[in-house]
């Protein structure tokens, strides 16, 4: 069986996130992280969207993030 996982998993980690995002990298952020990572683990999910890919500009300070992501077997 064959899956894709896609949408705004609003998650923060330097697997997928920019390194210019540092400042999203705390604690909380990769706790939650670290449940979706322990998913994908399980199910074989690969990331399919090349790295450092922003999916959202933030409208006040203009930073480049990327909460959404696409993850497939």
């Amino acid at each position: 069986t064959n899956l894709i996982w896609l949408g705004d998993f609003n998650r923060h980690h330097p697997m997928w996130e920019m390194t210019t995002n540092n400042h999203l990298f705390t604690a909380v952020n990769s706790n939650a992280a670290d449940v979706l990572i322990e998913l994908l683990t399980t199910y074989n999910l690969v990331q399919a969207l090349p790295l450092f890919i922003a999916t959202l500009k933030a409208s006040n300070t203009k930073n480049h993030t990327r909460p959404d992501n696409v993850f497939c077997s």
